[in-house]
């Protein structure tokens, strides 16, 4: 298992300690854990380490990141509205079961897309100055984000359905 991996495994372990956390602890963590997922991204594509687990594994690790600190930062602190948590759930949900999909009718395991990727890193940099600093204008922005990622996995996913190749590997 390579360093990226690891971080995105760790990410992916200590996401739900915020839930038992305190206020400054739960930020702490959530910032700490945000900057792995920039760390692990750099590593893997500077060193040529990425790997499948790794893609399927780093969107775990992030979702499970970004709604567990929006389930805290929204029903234990109330801070942050639900609406964004359940925009973001429904969304990771519908490309969950479209990856899914793809995964069974072509043998495909979709890449992250760099909408996606951005919408993650906005997120969690929105995130801290939201619950820190009340800066809430960065949550009609998040939804922009959230929004527009979805229609561009959306995208991904109507041209590969739609496709005649049974099988497509992965570069």
């Amino acid at each position: 298992m390579n360093l990226p991996n690891i971080l995105s495994l760790t990410r992916l372990l200590l996401s739900p300690l915020m839930l038992f956390l305190e206020f400054y602890e739960a930020i702490t963590l959530f910032i700490f854990l945000s900057i792995t997922d920039a760390i692990d991204g750099y590593i893997a594509r500077k060193f040529k380490q990425e790997t499948n687990l790794g893609i399927v594994l780093d969107p775990i690790a992030d979702k499970i990141l970004l709604l567990t600190a929006l389930y805290v930062f929204t029903y234990k602190f109330h801070i942050v509205p639900s609406s964004l948590l359940f925009f973001l759930l429904l969304r990771d949900g519908l490309i969950l079961l479209g990856g899914i999909h793809m995964f069974l009718t072509k043998r495909i395991i979709p890449k992250s897309r760099p909408l996606g990727k951005l919408t993650t890193a906005y997120i969690c940099v929105a995130i801290p100055l939201v619950v820190l600093f009340k800066v809430e204008t960065m949550l009609y922005i998040g939804y922009s984000f959230i929004l527009l990622s979805f229609l561009d996995y959306l995208m991904v996913y109507v041209r590969v359905i739609n496709s005649k190749a049974e099988f497509t590997p992965n570069p």
